[in-house]
């Protein structure tokens, strides 16, 4: 997470000096939920590797899960009427909702199965 860390500094650090005071302080905003689902993400894969109870990799799933949704908010409010924006966000919003399901799923939770014909549309 170092360079991810650094990048976005960095990032601080170049809207600083155009004087873009907001976008400063929206990335500065980004900072604590990418670091937050990057650590939870690493947290997963190490208790995977120390062959952890599937509960306790679910918990850092839904953690990083959670921080990217809180991301999500956050890359919406860079550009809210913009196109990119909307879109970025829908995609990382996605994203905090598929491994939020995944760690709802290891712990044992069932997925609601589609009803009729759903199941055709994926």
């Amino acid at each position: 997470m170092k360079e991810g860390s650094d990048k976005l500094s960095l990032a601080v650090d170049e809207s600083e000096v155009d004087g873009n005071a907001q976008l400063m302080d929206s990335i500065r905003n980004m900072i604590s939920p990418t670091k937050a689902a990057s650590i939870s993400l690493e947290q997963a894969g190490a208790s995977i590797i120390q062959r952890e109870s599937p509960a306790e990799v679910a918990k850092h799933f839904i953690s990083c899960g959670e921080a990217l949704e809180v991301l999500s908010m956050k890359i919406k409010k860079l550009d809210p009427d913009g196109e990119e924006g909307k879109l970025s966000s829908s995609r990382m919003f996605y994203a905090s909702e598929q491994i939020i399901l995944a760690g709802k799923e290891l712990m044992g939770e069932k997925k609601e199965k589609p009803k009729g014909k759903a199941w055709i549309k994926g």
